[in-house]
């Protein structure tokens, strides 16, 4: 019983040496396009973001988010998503849909999220925030 607990032991140790020495991927995320920070009822602007990886990942996505749902400034289509890859171009496109002159400060923040999941269940994000003003 001691020799079957002790080689369990190394055994543990063993993978846990292993699992621990795997590099994380690089994933770099660029901001090819923003969103400008005046835009007028009625006006549509696209956020593009550029990923790139040493490693392939399994899919990369972006997603919107608000602060104030439907108000000021929302999303055209709900994300953008690329399968498997080590490179990828994210966009999501922004209309002005109603004035920001009753939010905190005049401007609605605008929430942009990319991401990338690699095989090994490693997840890297980026997020942007633009606060967009609409007369």
């Amino acid at each position: 019983m001691k020799k079957i607990l002790s080689v369990f032991c190394l055994t543990i140790v063993i993978v846990s040496l292993l699992t621990a020495a795997a590099p994380l991927p690089n994933t770099t995320f660029t901001l090819v396009q923003d969103l400008p920070s005046v835009m007028n009822v009625g006006d549509t602007a696209t956020v593009t973001v550029q990923v790139e990886s040493e490693q392939p990942f399994l899919f990369a996505q972006a997603l919107p988010s608000f602060q104030y749902v439907g108000k000021g400034v929302v999303a055209v289509q709900g994300g953008d998503h690329a399968g498997r890859g080590n490179s990828a171009t994210l966009s999501i496109t922004f209309e002005a849909k109603s004035p920001t002159a009753k939010m905190p400060d005049n401007i609605a923040p605008v929430h942009f999220m990319g991401g990338v999941r690699y095989p090994d269940g490693y997840v890297a994000v980026q997020d942007y925030l633009f606060n967009v003003t609409v007369p």
